[in-house]
């Protein structure tokens, strides 16, 4: 009689699950979220400020007396230099609306306190994806030629200062997230059975020797989403832990990680040899400390072979040096990515190539990645 053995299954969940369940998680979403209660809280008392920005309401008639442009409200007004660019209303006392001949009158006075706020602001659009955690690592990184030690001091603590208001502001926007939302598909997904033919090795794929163990949910996101899939419909026998690897929202003790996580990058040798006070206060790594989440994690992976499931996780530097141990570990057999599709886009080959990036042996990533033709699209919620 053939004794069969286990597979694993460690399942990356990041933010793009959350927006396939229609849920506005993105960063881009939240500093809309931000700017919208900034501006509301100013026309209703005048002045807004908080310690990354003030806005002051020059004139409360010139907003109401927008129509030409079609902004007359709060709302309007934000929507329209996102596509725009918000840099094109940060400092300027007219505003040029594309069409329009004539220039109006800013209603808004914005002064922008926090470098880092002000260059998400500049790079934030309806075009482009802004990156808080990669931003606050290039600026962070930008502080360490400076020659100067008081100003390198100064410059890192702003920027820290400033990553603190934007996690408190972060975690008051999910709270007013509803994640109740079901995807049909998901449940069937997770708890999919083990497919011998995703492997390359020849011992993996006999379905009559080996199969699916346990299950491990390396959830990304500070949010629940993923719980009302897993929790209490796992087949029987089979375990299944989920593990907010990055904190969860609303538990002290497990408090929401946000930073970077990148110690194979080249500069980041270079961290370690400053002085600078406060330089490794947003680096993840530390606060990985503060929980077991990422020794449970650890044991997971050194347990037993396992196959990676990818749904919704970007697989970007911010967290390089966990995904190159996840990926690169003698244990991972197999990589498979559910992408996004939409129409005739689907982003599996950027994510394929953000994969690249935690890999220093080419060799081992072009056998555990499994190819297009074998990978399925994620599940969207109706829109």
């Amino acid at each position: 009689m053939t004794t069969k053995t286990g597979i694993n299954r460690l399942i990356l969940i990041g933010n793009g699950f959350d927006l396939a369940h229609g849920l506005k998680t993105g960063y881009n979403d939240f500093i809309l979220w931000y700017l919208n209660l900034a501006f509301d809280k100013a026309q209703s008392s005048y002045q807004y400020e908080d310690e990354l920005m003030t806005v002051t309401v020059r004139d409360i008639n010139t907003l109401s007396g927008l129509r030409g442009p079609k902004v007359d409200t709060v709302a309007a007004f934000i929507n329209h230099f996102y596509h725009e660019g918000f840099y094109k209303m940060i400092g300027h006392q007219t505003l040029k609306f594309e069409g329009w001949n004539n220039d109006f009158y800013n209603p808004f006075e914005i002064s922008v306190k926090s470098n880092l706020l002000h260059t998400l602001l500049s790079d934030c659009n309806s075009a482009k994806w802004v990156d808080i955690e990669n931003t606050f690592y290039d600026q962070l990184k930008a502080s360490l030629i400076m020659a100067n030690a008081e100003e390198k001091n100064m410059m890192v603590a702003d920027l820290n200062k400033s990553l603190t208001i934007l996690i408190a502001h972060l975690q008051t926007y999910l709270k007013t997230v509803n994640t109740d939302t079901v995807v049909d598909g998901y449940h069937a997904l997770l708890n999919s059975p083990f497919d011998p033919s995703d492997f390359i090795d020849k011992e993996f794929q006999y379905l009559d020797t080996h199969y699916l163990k346990s299950m491990h949910v390396l959830n990304f996101n500070y949010t629940s989403t993923v719980e009302k899939y897993v929790n209490g419909h796992q087949p029987a026998g089979q375990p299944i832990e989920i593990n907010y690897i990055h904190g969860k929202l609303g538990e002290k003790d497990n408090p929401i990680i946000f930073g970077f996580g990148d110690e194979l990058d080249k500069d980041y040798a270079g961290f370690e040899l400053e002085r600078t006070k406060g330089i490794f206060e947003y680096i993840k790594s530390f606060w990985y400390f503060r929980t077991s989440n990422y020794h449970n994690l650890i044991r997971f992976i050194d347990e037993s072979p396992y196959q990676i499931f990818i749904l919704g996780h970007s697989c970007g530097l911010s967290d390089r040096t966990m995904l190159n141990m996840v990926f690169e570990h003698e244990n991972c057999k197999s990589v498979k990515i559910f992408y996004y599709k939409n129409g005739a886009f689907n982003n599996y080959t950027p994510i394929t190539q953000e994969i690249s990036r935690h890999f220093r042996n080419k060799q081992q990533m072009r056998r555990k990645i499994i190819p297009f033709d074998r990978s399925v699209p994620m599940p969207q919620a109706d829109r």
